[in-house]
């Protein structure tokens, strides 16, 4: 028999870097097109989100953060409606902050926009791959706005120019920051490309070979000038020479081809108001509207440090209260298992129970938790005892004679109606005929 050829194993695999991943939930009610922006905002940031997740309302945002490890989640995004009817979104980064406020100014849901195109793209593909992070207007030299892009750009996995797949890069997300009144833009597009110098009859073969029955030769098809030429050519801006293979047909490598894209939604109009140390509750680092001195700011800090100071203090007093009672129910646990050997005989099963609980966990069990069996089993008990006489399940239906009841009881202009039941015969089926 011919040797098998041997299957080479990988000795060295490299790790992959871990992407970041987002949560987008809601806090509170914040209405059906707030509750629809959450899902517009998810499906922008797929696949690197929760798409399916469900916020509860007494869920907090402790639960999200100590869930956030497990899944590699690196920013939570939190949609939560203000007093004044206005929706505000903070970006988190988890797990020690800092804190973004925004203010939503205006927004344009996805389902609203594409009604308003004339040829949308909603392919499933596009969706496969993240988002190719777009930003302008972002000025480096202010700390905020600093702090503003390295936020947004965190939420998305860097791309590496000599090393990324052109295939990839289906969407792009922009955000534009506008000086005259400092709000942000955001805009969602597909990313498409078609070759330039070529007929527009030409692309139509290539995409699809239409109906040449009407033409004896191919060449007429192509030099009838049925046609236009107008939409075959971009401008010069938007034509660049392709790298490697991009999606679509005529799009080669070293061919020139236009990139052409196509909004799909939402739109987002943003206006930061804070920015905040930790997750909301630590010193306010700036403020867009309030403005205070250096000794407001020392006091503030202070202030903090004293809250923080004293919320450490009460959570040692509260862990030696806990140590404390737990000794003193160690105490009384251990009494009380001494005293139920001697009366062995009249109950062994809640020895049984201690006995086991000690070869399993190692300690004595907790009094409260033995209660609560006990009670469990009595009820069981009691229950069982009832099902075997028959008392369970049995309704008792008392009898009176007409004579008990009064006149008075009796509904007044009803009329009883009597209907005599024809008995079946068995193994015969009656049924009407149809007329």
């Amino acid at each position: 028999m011919p040797k098998r050829g041997r299957k080479k194993k990988r000795t060295h695999v490299v790790e992959e870097e871990k992407r970041p991943h987002t949560f987008v939930i809601n806090k509170g009610n914040v209405g059906k097109c707030g509750l629809q922006l959450m899902l517009d905002i998810r499906r922008c940031l797929e696949p690197l989100t929760a798409k399916n997740l469900r916020a509860r309302k007494y869920n907090k945002l402790k639960d999200y953060i100590h869930v956030s490890a497990q899944f590699n989640v690196t920013h939570l995004l939190v949609l939560s409606r203000s007093l004044l009817g206005y929706i505000n979104l903070r970006i988190c980064k988890v797990p020690r902050g800092p804190t973004l406020s925004f203010r939503v100014n205006s927004y344009m849901l996805l389902k609203d926009l594409l009604s308003k195109i004339k040829r949308p793209k909603m392919s499933q593909d596009l969706y496969e791959t993240e988002p190719l992070l777009i930003m302008n207007g972002f000025d480096d030299e202010k700390p905020h706005h600093k702090l503003l892009t390295t936020t947004f750009q965190n939420m998305l996995p860097a791309v590496n120019v000599k090393t990324v797949k052109i295939n990839r890069l289906k969407r792009c997300l922009l955000l534009n920051f506008n000086e005259e009144t400092n709000t942000i833009d955001i805009r969602h597009f597909s990313i498409s490309a078609s070759p330039v110098g070529v007929n527009r009859a030409v692309k139509k073969l290539l995409k699809k070979v239409p109906d040449l029955g009407r033409y004896s030769d191919i060449s007429e098809f192509l030099t009838n000038g049925y046609f236009s030429e107008s939409d075959g050519e971009d401008g010069p801006d938007s034509q660049v020479v392709l790298p490697q293979n991009f999606t679509g047909r005529g799009n080669l490598k070293s061919n020139r081809s236009a990139i052409r894209l196509t909004e799909l939604g939402p739109r987002i109009q943003l206006q930061l108001v804070k920015i905040e140390d930790g997750l909301g509750e630590g010193e306010v680092l700036y403020h867009s509207y309030v403005k205070k001195t250096a000794a407001e700011k020392k006091e503030l800090r202070e202030r903090i440090e004293k809250r923080k100071k004293l919320r450490e203090k009460r959570k040692k007093e509260q862990q030696k209260n806990v140590d404390r009672k737990r000794k003193e129910q160690e105490k009384v646990t251990g009494k009380k298992s001494i005293l139920k050997t001697k009366y062995a005989n009249e109950d062994n099963s809640e020895d049984d129970d201690v006995e086991h609980y000690k070869n399993e966990v190692g300690e004595e069990p907790d009094r409260e938790l033995m209660l609560r069996s006990n009670r469990k089993r009595k009820r069981a008990e009691e229950y069982k005892k009832k099902k075997n006489e028959g008392n369970i399940g049995d309704k008792k239906v008392r009898f009176t004679s007409g004579t008990e009841k009064s006149q008075n009881d009796k509904p007044k202009n009803t009329k009883t109606f009597t209907h005599q039941r024809t008995p079946a015969v068995k193994g015969v089926a009656f049924r009407k005929k149809q007329k």
